[in-house]
This record gives C-alpha cells, sequence and structure tokens, in this order.
C-alpha cells in the first residue's frame, strides 16, 4: 500500500496546480536528487538526510531551502521531521508559512498510546528535555498550523501550541480511486480489515470481537505486520476458519478488498491523526464502523457506528447494529465523502489560508 502522506501532498499539489489562484507551485523533497514534472508539478528534490536523527534532518535542511524558499509568498510544510527548519526559515526571511500536523512526531510516544523502542525510549530521556525542545521552539515559529482531525488539534493544544493558530483541513479523496460492482456473496456477511497488522490499531479487539458475532460473519484482514501472530490469536480463540489474512498488497489491488466487503471496521486504540481507509472505504459505498478515538470519528459521524476502543464487545454489538439499519448507509456514506473531501473542497480552504496568510503579511 502505498504510503498515504505521500499520496496526500501529491493530490493537494496537482488541485493547487489546476488552480486558477496559484500562479506558480513547487515541491521539494528529501527523497533523492531527480528534478522532475509530475501531473504538471514541479519536483525539486534535495538530496536524503539521515533518517536517524531529526536535529541532523533540520540543520542539513537549512542551507538547502534558505535561498529557494525566498522566491514564494507562502510556505506549506507537510514534512513533520523538517517543520522546525521552515519554522526557523519563516522566521528569518519574514515568509509566511503553513505547516500540516499529520504526527506526533515531536512528543513522547505516551501521547498516542504507543510503546517507544529502546532507542526511541533512550532519545525521550536523553532528547526531549534538550534538543527536541529547542525543535519545538522553531517549530512554533511557523505562522499557522493545518490538523488533519480535531482529535490532532486537541493534543497538539494541550502540549502548548496555540488552538487559535491551528485549523482543522483533513486530508481528500483521491478522485481517481474507483471500486468495481460488489462482489459479496449472499450467505455470508463480510467485515473488512485494511491497515497495519498491529496491537495499536486494534487488530486484535477484532479478531475478539468475531467470537461475538454469529457464525455467518467473516473478517478479511488485509497488510502486512506480525500476521502469525495475530492469526495465532485467531487460532486460540477458534476464529481462525472465519478470518482471512491477505497480507501486504499493492494499493490498486485495494479496490478489490473493498468490493468483497459489506461492511469496514477501523478498530484502532490509538489516536490515529486522519484515517484514510475509512474514506475510501466510504467512496466504495461501505458502512464503516469505527472506535472513538483519533481521526475517524471525524469522518464518520454517525454515533451508531463508533463504539469505545479497546471493547470487543461494544465493537461486536456495534457491527451488529450497523447491518441492521433500514437505510442504505453506504450510499450516503459515498456522497458524503463526495462533498465533504473533495480536492475542491479542501484545496479551497487551503487557499483561502494561503491568502489569508499573505494578505496578512503586506
Amino acid at each position: 500500500m502505498k504510503g498515504g502522506g505521500e499520496r496526500s501532498v501529491q493530490l493537494l499539489a496537482n488541485h493547487l496546480s489546476d488552480s486558477s489562484r496559484i500562479d506558480d507551485l513547487t515541491v521539494f523533497s528529501f527523497d533523492g536528487t531527480k528534478q522532475e514534472q509530475i501531473d504538471g508539478v514541479s519536483v525539486c528534490r534535495l538530496g536524503s538526510p539521515s533518517p536517524l536523527f531529526t536535529e541532523y534532518q533540520n540543520v542539513a535542511a537549512v542551507p538547502k531551502l534558505r535561498e529557494r524558499l525566498s522566491e514564494f509568498d507562502v510556505v506549506h510544510a507537510y514534512n513533520m521531521e523538517l517543520h522546525p527548519a521552515v519554522g526557523y526559515l519563516s522566521s528569518k526571511l519574514d515568509i509566511p508559512s503553513v505547516g500540516t500536523l499529520n504526527s506526533y512526531h515531536f512528543f513522547p510516544k505516551s501521547v498516542s498510546n504507543t510503546t517507544p523502542s529502546p532507542l526511541e525510549r533512550l532519545y525521550e530521556l536523553v532528547g526531549h528535555p534538550t534538543t527536541n525542545k529547542l525543535l519545538l521552539r522553531y517549530m512554533k515559529q511557523i505562522y499557522h498550523f493545518t490538523a488533519l482531525s480535531k482529535s490532532v488539534r486537541d493534543i497538539y493544544t494541550d502540549r502548548g501550541f496555540d488552538r487559535d493558530r491551528i485549523s482543522v483541513i483533513p486530508n481528500m479523496i483521491d478522485p481517481l480511486f474507483t471500486v468495481p460492482e460488489s462482489s459479496t456473496a449472499d450467505d455470508q456477511y463480510s467485515l473488512l480489515y485494511v491497515g497495519t497488522v498491529s496491537e495499536t490499531k486494534g487488530v486484535h479487539h477484532l479478531i475478539s470481537a468475531m467470537t461475538k458475532l454469529p457464525e455467518e460473519y467473516r473478517l478479511r484482514i488485509v497488510g502486512g505486520g506480525d500476521v502469525d501472530r495475530f492469526r495465532s490469536l485467531a487460532d486460540r480463540l477458534d476464529v481462525l476458519q472465519r478470518i482471512e489474512f491477505s497480507g501486504w498488497v499493492q494499493h490498486d489491488q485495494i479496490a478489490a478488498a473493498y468490493a468483497s466487503a459489506d461492511m469496514f471496521v477501523h478498530p484502532g486504540i490509538w489516536p490515529e491523526p486522519f484515517g484514510r481507509t475509512v474514506i475510501e472505504a466510504m467512496q466504495a459505498r461501505l458502512p464503516v464502523v469505527c472506535t472513538d478515538i483519533g481521526g475517524p470519528p471525524d469522518i464518520v459521524r454517525d454515533e451508531e457506528m463508533i463504539c469505545e476502543p479497546a471493547n470487543p464487545d461494544d465493537l461486536a454489538a456495534t457491527i451488529q447494529h450497523t447491518r441492521s439499519l433500514d437505510r442504505d448507509v453506504g450510499t450516503a456514506n459515498r456522497k458524503y465523502v463526495l462533498d465533504r473531501y473533495s480536492p475542491s473542497a479542501i484545496g479551497s480552504q487551503y487557499i483561502d489560508l494561503y491568502d489569508e496568510l499573505d494578505s496578512s503579511a503586506d
């Protein structure tokens, strides 16, 4: 599956380049040295700083960006790890800037209900009280931030960011994402999960929920990760015969998975910043059940289809209730995301923000 962040940048850049309100657009990236045009957008690659140390990444990025950024009216930073460099240069060069908050990179893992690796734990003990504080100070020099969900905005506000300088602007749908006609079996009810197979994603709770659902319910789990461990869990719970583990698949094969499902389930137990698979499932005309944490509840909205995190009983009950609804949830979902998350709707919000910042800087 292609990285959601990379695809989100591409979709936004494509929309901005097509807008009559944008005179010129250049994307700077740190993933090689090749310069090219992608769908009419100029992409300028500035090398590949070490991925190990955020401090080094930012120090290395500053001289590469300094002269180039002075040509632009507004700078929009999407790569969270380089927000400090952009904040520093934005302040020094007096260029309005926007920073998208799409992760919790500069915060302890406890903020996102996840467990740090030994190296990450060492950095939390040594780096967070020292160099990380400096990175955050430079990052806060970005003029305005956009959060992918209300949950992200709240977490950053709780960690000392100015709420008035954070607007909630979600990712947009991919207008080229299409799903073939449904191919589900009449005698079974097919649930679908797409994403990393891990405890953080709540997959173990979804597998446990299968023990509480009738025999006709089937579950397909699409994604890489610790598949063998979760297959063993399903075997111990005696539901392995009703669960298919498909493993990692190419993004262009995901559409077929949505077409073969009756419902999509997002059982997350961490505050995921957005939830691209949720809007893809809704775009595919599927009912969606999600847990009440992170960005997905912003998308699903209907409280009947939102359940308590880490609660297999509630998850199973919500799945059954959603199935019993006497309205066409899938069709309503598709209409909603096509309107709310279209490139024109999301792109216009960004352009309005750029105009506002540019005007205030004059």
